[in-house]
């Protein structure tokens, strides 16, 4: 039995370094071709459907070149994703997905404080006056990032307004004036809120490409500039 390799990607779409390559055992017809680790960083792909990959695992120590997780947005990760070959390969000379430049081109809107107003019909809370929603993000889970199987435990909806977050779940809501919020930071691949006053800080995980965390760190930077003593 003889295995003919072919290559899937010049460079690995993740560190940029070394081949991806497909093995094909030619005395087997009905056998699957075999997608080879890359040989650099181990991230492996599968086939899914015609000229689809996606990534199924990759080891963020051994990533060496621009996609180093320390050195970009987290919520970028491609971790799962399934693209196309053509949007690989964009990746692996430098570029990014689709779905990645708008989420980036959005997060940098939404950090300077440039925030959308949205509609406030048929909220599950009563906005308070002068309030309004800044930003929604749907389904958002607390303390308990998604497994696999989409069976976290707490999940909920995601509002921000220009003076609080609300986290709506099925059975309550919890309520945090931005005044309060002594703390965020962004944790892989959620965010942390540490409320003042508080032990323990709540872990916040958004769907992937989604540009939460920069809608909050909007929201806090607009509070502090108006509420700054004249």
């Amino acid at each position: 039995m003889t295995i003919s390799e072919n290559v899937l990607f010049e460079k690995c779409p993740l560190c940029n370094q070394a081949k991806i390559t497909v093995e094909k055992r030619s005395r087997l017809p009905f056998s699957r071709p075999k997608i080879n680790p890359c040989p650099t960083c181990s991230a492996e792909f599968a086939a899914k459907g015609a000229d689809n990959y996606q990534l199924l695992y990759c080891d963020p120590p051994k990533i060496v070149g621009r996609h180093d997780c320390g050195s970009r947005v987290f919520r970028g990760c491609y971790l799962n994703a399934t693209l196309s070959k053509s949007e690989w390969q964009r990746i692996a000379e430098g570029g990014e997905s689709d779905a990645f430049s708008k989420f980036l081109e959005m997060s940098e809107k939404l950090r300077r404080g440039t925030l959308p107003i949205y509609s406030a019909e048929r909220l599950p809370f009563t906005l308070d006056a002068g309030e309004v929603i800044h930003y929604v993000s749907s389904p958002v889970y607390l303390n308990e990032q998604q497994t696999l199987q989409g069976s976290a435990l707490d999940k909920g909806d995601f509002f921000l307004t220009n003076r609080r977050i609300v986290f709506v779940r099925q059975t309550r809501a919890l309520s945090v004036p931005l005044e309060k919020v002594e703390r965020v930071e962004e944790l892989q691949p959620g965010f942390l809120v540490k409320e003042k006053e508080s032990f323990e800080p709540m872990l916040f995980f958004p769907p992937p490409h989604d540009p939460l965390f920069a809608a909050l760190l909007g929201a806090i930077h607009n509070f502090k500039r108006r509420n700054q003593p004249t």
